[in-house]
């Protein structure tokens, strides 16, 4: 016979703290609140000490290890190791569970008329309220359950919704953003007023439609016309004149500004010809001076000398003009030269400019394309993060009813193995399985006292179960075994005799007790029990109001 571990460590640990004070329908007992959160008991542990918490409340206090208990020190009781509040010093208090279960109870969400009984709540309606505040996942609004799919639907300014032209997702608030990058979003030609072309078709519709106004081909030098494309020949073979024109004064105009950008070359030509012209003179000055010295001795026969041929210095400088003014007619063409390698390498540049201006509409159009799929992705990968954040809540959802379920099925085996242990006669034996470990973990304080099944004296008869410290406990702690008998709440106690008074006899070759037990029924399922020091000492009260009296027993020894 195996005995049923009652500490809280064994049964699934709750996840809520108490229930909260203002579902009650009625006014609240002190008895029902736990001594921790103040809140109404949710699965209630009883401490060694008889004070009540949720199991919630419990299992939290002594995760760090040993606790005060706070009411025994609240309540001035406090007495060690009694008020020392630990793992295995507790047990679920299951009567107390079913008294709370079954107080009546309201909803406390506004507008909501639901009442019941506090197990109702918890059951079927604590996490399904239509009329609960929840918090949207998307917009952080607080709304109730049943407007839920409403708002998620039609009000939630961050929900999702497809684009009717791409059928690509985007959020609401960035619905005029996604229609001016929309790559099927229809446009209107501005030329043959067709409607609903495609944005990405747009460019290439443009290009070969007859009725596109474009910009003349000469508005680079002044022509501000705008001209349909099927007329733009008719209008240049009309104003060729005008185009001409402005053409001219383009060139002027460029002449000009080459003129005014370099004016040092322009000095530095008229001094060279200044000094060639001053190079020239000189040459004519010497040239005169040796005619005279090199001529011939004249003879007697000689036929006299010809007179000196005129000085030829200002003659040899009166074609002076006409070779600057070739000089400056060189240059000049030289200038036009440039103009026209200019205007030749302006055309080139042009028709470059005119590439890459296409080249960078093409680039533009596959950057939106591509930014269009990465927005697109990103929304993709936010509404994936959503459904895995909705599927994670699911499973967190899953795996506390899955425990509630074990712990249900916890609370069945332990009944059943009561059940299975039960005997009817008064007569109980008790088997401990694993001794020497259980021994050890009572040395060590672990588990210092174990439990008995419950059983009775008839079938109808008292309940009760004994209770044992496989260390001892009292004067005989660390050298005894002491075991205690234990007068439980039995279904049939209106029917029997009460104060208790029967004999208790107990061997095992570890420990004989043998003594009378006094107790009185007093109000609704309460106990006074009476016990002697020793079998003929007189007879005290003891009162307690539980599933079960304090652990009475005689300080007898056996060897």
């Amino acid at each position: 016979m195996t005995t049923q571990d009652l500490s809280p460590t064994s049964i699934l640990e709750g996840t809520k703290p108490g229930f909260p004070k203002d579902i009650l329908a009625n006014k609240i007992e002190e008895k029902h609140l736990c001594n921790c959160c103040q809140n109404i008991l949710r699965r209630p542990f009883q401490a060694q000490c008889g004070h009540r918490f949720c199991s919630y409340c419990f299992n939290r206090t002594v995760s760090s290890g040993p606790q005060k208990c706070s009411a025994c020190i609240k309540e001035d009781i406090f007495e060690e190791p009694t008020s020392i509040l630990q793992q295995g010093c507790a047990f679920p208090d299951n009567a107390a569970r079913r008294e709370v279960e079954g107080l009546a109870a309201v909803c406390r969400n506004e507008g909501c008329t639901w009442k019941g009984s506090i197990k109702e709540y918890e059951s079927a309606h604590e996490t399904k309220c239509e009329f609960a505040i929840i918090q949207c996942p998307s917009c952080k609004e607080h709304i109730r359950l049943n407007e839920q799919e409403r708002h998620n639907e039609r009000e939630c300014p961050e929900r999702t919704l497809n684009c009717k032209y791409c059928k690509e997702p985007f959020h609401f608030k960035n619905i005029k953003a996604h229609d001016e990058i929309c790559p099927k979003y229809p446009m209107i030609c501005e030329g043959c007023a067709k409607k609903k072309i495609p944005r990405e078709k747009y460019m290439d519709h443009i290009k070969f439609c007859s009725k596109f106004r474009t910009p003349c081909r000469f508005h680079v030098v002044g022509c501000d016309m705008s001209v349909e494309k099927e007329k733009i020949h008719e209008h240049e073979r009309a104003c060729s004149y005008e185009h001409l024109n402005l053409l001219l004064h383009y060139i002027m105009g460029l002449k000009v500004n080459l003129e005014g950008m370099q004016p040092q070359s322009l000095e530095l030509a008229s001094r060279k010809i200044h000094e060639l012209h001053q190079s020239l003179r000189d040459l004519e000055v010497k040239v005169g001076q040796l005619g005279p010295m090199g001529a011939p001795a004249p003879g007697p026969c000689a036929a006299p000398p010809p007179p000196p041929p005129p000085p030829t210095l200002p003659t040899s400088f009166t074609p002076l003009p006409s070779a600057a003014g070739a000089a400056l007619e060189l240059q000049l063409q030289s200038e036009k030269a440039k103009v026209a390698e200019l205007g030749r390498r302006c055309q080139e540049l042009e028709l470059k400019a005119s590439t890459f201006e296409n080249v960078v509409c093409v680039l533009n159009r596959e950057v939106e394309r591509a930014a269009t799929t990465l927005e697109a992705n990103v929304r993709q990968h936010r509404l994936d993060q959503d459904k895995v954040e909705t599927l994670s809540n699911k499973v967190r959802q899953l795996e506390r009813t899955v425990g509630l379920k074990d712990l249900t099925i916890a609370e069945m085996e332990g009944r059943l193995r009561e059940i299975s242990a039960t005997t009817f006669d008064g007569v109980f034996i008790w088997r401990i399985s694993d001794f020497t470990k259980k021994r050890q973990d009572a040395i060590a304080g672990r588990a210092p006292a174990m439990f008995s099944p419950a059983f009775y004296t008839s079938k109808y008869g008292y309940k009760m179960c004994l209770r044992i410290y496989l260390n001892g406990d009292g004067t005989g702690r660390g050298t005894h075994l002491s075991l205690f008998f234990v007068v439980m709440r039995g279904p049939s106690d209106g029917l029997l005799k009460w104060p208790f008074n029967q004999k208790v006899r107990g061997c095992g070759g570890l420990c004989v007790i043998e003594s009378k037990f006094n107790s009185a029924f007093h109000g609704k399922r309460s106990y006074r029990s009476g016990l002697p020091l020793y079998p003929s000492a007189h007879i005290f009260d003891l009162r307690e109001e539980s599933h079960a009296n304090m652990e009475r027993t005689c300080q007898l020894y056996a060897d």
